[in-house]
């Protein structure tokens, strides 16, 4: 640990830090500033000019104003832990606001070991009445010239306001060329930069489910955390985390993605559930089953579940409801969900899946809008049902959180699927709500849906909340399990997979694999192809369900006809899933290896875990290709000795090769359509 306090002329300084960060702060005159920020890894300095040590923002009397660093003066500080293993200052300020004091803390603290810094701000209770706080910036600084922003390569026609390619827009349109490109270097970033020519840099997130953060060049990094609190009640921020790394820049978003999956994301190392869905099953004639399932047709499938052997939930998508969100069709279910849950467990050791969007009702128009029409936000009509929307910030929010505690405890959810982007808060002109603004509502909103994860979560801990509202936010994964990266459903079998590896390439950088749901779209998908079950040769069958191992196997590779579907399919897909039961840990984790997939070149991907785990190779194409093992990827980190390797082609067991270095690794032959799983350091 490295940490002094010192006094000096008119002042003071502050530093505190480890063999991978340092941080420096100077008061003088009363005011804070930091001044200077070192990466370890070369000593290097990254910062330019501190602009603010902090901005905070608040509403009252009908004036907005932003009071920052230079509006307070330090009256005092702390160092709540000071020793070997985790160094905590704290910086005592205060400012006068209408002849009353506002006095804050700002927090800095670095462990030992650690990659990475935390700064946060607490707002203490201030007698002002009437006025609120609405956003505090965390961080906001410039980097030297040779510091750069990092990005994936832009490979999608349409892109956020943040810059991210839209991977579910037009995916048959995406850019493959220069495949091996796979990063851009320049005046923007959104999770990591990289100190030109050191082979070193940073990431940063904020740890704030309202939290956000870019690098821009011009107007530096800024880490922001958005509030809604009474400034007579205070606040704390979220953290801002800033952290180091050393290597290439893919090694940045590795650390940064490494860093949300072990301090931010919920998910951590729930199982997901082998899943039976409704939605994605084809009956004879190329007759999609989507909402036709009743108690009947349930139980029978269960019964098929079960001889199959290799399930672990049935979801039940869109058709369940009836009357109001989150309440079972009677009709359908004349002697309730209850007993399908029961028969699913007792009868298959099964659990149970629930497709849900009680806020948006996108997908189909309940009795509740007239029922209840002071839940309604005015204006906003979902094209597709005709519904209306309903607010968060009404007394449905109580009945909604309640209902999915039920599903979860009472109806044995291993898995709820969140759709209809609910969390994506829509405006809101209702004063009947419990909202001032749009600006309160989009931050108080969003508590209450994480309250609402947060409850279910208590309720049952193994529960994944999984949600569909585009674009993916890292902030919300505090409170869902797992968020989709897009809705693509129009492809052919093999076409499919090959867009939905191109998503997952492409999303993996800058969002943690393990808490994305992956693609819903299996073989057994109606526009997938007539007939897939019966027509569709094995070869393509099995090449669609083998490459899906990293993106949707779980979700939507056992999701087939059992009627239809041959006894070798079945066998086949029991191995599958088994195999990726046993080698779970490894497949939980992704790194990017080869070119970007360009359905012309083998493609692949690594599920690499402290040096042993597996190299999944695709074959696109109706050729035999061969490709040289990329042993030596930076993201899977391996070192420089032999390695042991095997060919688990079979599913039950391997197939030894000789072992190879990073510097000569073999050359793999694939077969038309083949996909391989070569095990890495892997004991058979």
């Amino acid at each position: 640990m490295i940490g002094y306090i010192q006094e000096i002329p008119g002042g003071l300084v502050f530093e505190l830090g480890n063999g991978w960060l340092s941080r420096r702060i100077h008061c003088i005159a009363g005011r804070i500033g930091t001044t200077s920020l070192t990466n370890e890894f070369n000593g290097e300095e990254y910062l330019e000019e501190t602009l603010a040590e902090f901005e905070i923002v608040i509403t009252g009397e009908g004036q907005r104003v932003t009071l920052d660093s230079r509006d307070f003066i330090l009256c005092g500080y702390e160092t709540p832990n000071w020793d070997n293993s985790r160094r905590t200052l704290a910086l005592r300020l205060e400012a006068d606001i209408n002849d009353t004091k506002l006095r804050i803390s700002v927090f800095y603290e670095i462990a030992a070991g650690d990659n990475f810094m935390r700064k946060w701000v607490e707002i203490e209770p201030c007698e002002l009445e009437n006025w609120t706080i609405r956003s505090v910036v965390i961080e906001k600084m410039l980097f030297r010239e040779l510091v750069e922003g990092v990005q994936p390569k832009p490979r999608y026609r349409q892109t956020y306001p943040s810059g991210e390619d839209k991977v579910q827009a037009e995916p048959d349109t995406v850019d493959v060329s220069e495949p091996d490109k796979r990063l851009i270097f320049g005046d923007s970033s959104r999770a990591a930069l990289t100190y030109w020519g050191y082979g070193e840099g940073l990431f940063f997130f904020t740890e704030s489910l309202t939290g956000s953060e870019r690098f821009h060049r011009p107007t530096g990094l800024v880490m922001k955390h958005r509030d809604f609190a009474a400034l007579s009640s205070g606040t704390t921020t979220g953290p801002a985390v800033i952290g180091a790394y050393s290597g290439p820049p893919e090694l940045g978003f590795k650390r940064y993605n490494q860093h949300l999956m072990k301090h931010w994301c919920v998910v951590d190392f729930k199982p997901v559930p082998a899943m039976w869905n409704t939605w994605l099953i084809t009956l004879p004639d190329d007759k999609p089953l989507h909402t036709n399932f009743d108690r009947r047709f349930l139980l029978g499938v269960i019964d098929k579940m079960k001889d199959a052997g290799f399930y672990d939930a049935l979801h039940l998508d869109l058709g369940w409801e009836a009357k109001r969100p989150l309440s079972y069709d009677e009709d359908k279910f004349p002697n309730g969900l209850s007993e399908i849950a029961r028969r699913a467990k007792d009868a298959a050791g099964l659990g149970m899946a629930f497709w849900i969007n009680p806020f948006s009702c996108s997908y189909w128009k309940s009795q509740i809008e007239a029922q209840h029409p002071e839940y309604v936000v005015p204006g906003k009509v979902s094209g597709r049902s005709h519904a209306a929307g309903l607010c968060v910030m009404t007394e449905y929010y109580d009945y909604v959180r309640q209902r999915i505690i039920d599903l979860a405890v009472g109806l044995n959810a291993r898995a709820i699927y969140w759709d209809g982007n609910d969390w994506n808060i829509p405006n809101c002109s209702s004063d009947k709500h419990d909202h001032l603004d749009q600006e309160e509502l989009e931050v108080t909103a969003m508590k209450r849906l994480a309250e609402i994860c947060r409850s279910a979560h208590e309720a049952r801990p193994d529960l994944i909340l999984a949600a569909f509202s585009l674009p993916f936010d890292n902030h919300r994964l505090c409170a869902l399990d797992c968020q989709s990266i897009a809705d693509t459903h129009s492809f052919e079998t093999v076409k499919s997979e090959l867009v939905v590896r191109q998503q997952i390439y492409q999303m993996t950088y800058e969002h943690p694999y393990r808490a994305i749901w992956s693609n819903w779209y299996g073989i057994n998908w109606h526009e997938a192809g007539k007939d897939n079950l019966t027509q569709r040769p094995m070869l393509e069958l099995k090449h669609a369900l083998m490459s899906m191992i990293g993106s949707g196997l779980l979700q939507a590779g056992g999701s087939i006809d059992l009627n239809q579907a041959s006894r070798e399919l079945v066998e086949f897909l029991g191995r599958l899933f088994a195999f990726r039961k046993r080698f779970a840990r490894y497949f939980d984790v992704y790194q990017h290896v080869l070119g970007f997939p360009d359905g012309e070149n083998v493609d692949g991907a690594g599920h690499i875990e402290d040096g042993s785990g597996f190299i999944v190779l695709v074959n696109p194409t109706r050729d035999a290709k061969e490709v040289r093992l990329p042993l030596d990827e930076p993201e899977l980190e391996l070192n420089s000795g032999k390695h042991r390797l095997s060919d688990w082609g079979r599913l039950t067991d391997a197939v030894a090769l000789d072992p190879a270095p990073l510097s000569d690794p073999p050359i793999i032959e694939l077969a038309p359509l083949e996909v391989r799983y070569i095990g890495v350091n892997i004991d058979a």
